[in-house]
């Protein structure tokens, strides 16, 4: 059986998709987003191409970008956890040093009359 230039075109198509993802592309600069152009580019085939006769492969490039920008949505969202929590154990923390120079005010405030007790004798 022949191969066919779709199915070659198919295949470089992919070819292409797996190279970005990894980051070790052939043609385009080395850290190349994943896009449609940057994988017919990375094939060496028109955007139209992809658009117009690999429908699917356009599809599958979006579903792709779709499922990066929900993993890095999720990836900010757990930093912003964490930085949640941070502030909430900082905001904790003043409260207690708050409370704390209060104690220490007023301490040195009753040293302070007691001082002034003692040199008036």
């Amino acid at each position: 059986m022949a191969i066919t230039s779709r199915e070659i075109t198919k295949k470089k198509l992919d070819l292409a998709i797996m190279r970005l993802q990894k980051g070790m592309t052939k043609i385009v600069p080395s850290g190349t987003k994943l896009s449609i152009a940057g994988v017919a580019k990375e094939a060496g085939v028109s955007n139209a191409t992809i658009h117009n006769r690999y429908p699917e492969v356009a599809e599958a490039i979006r579903g792709l970008l779709k499922a990066d920008q929900i993993k890095n949505l999720q990836l900010k969202q757990e930093g912003l956890k964490g930085f949640s929590n941070k502030l909430s154990q900082a905001r904790k923390e003043i409260e207690i040093l708050k409370s704390d120079l209060q104690k220490s005010q007023s301490i040195n405030f009753r040293l302070m009359k007691e001082i002034e007790l003692l040199k008036n004798r």
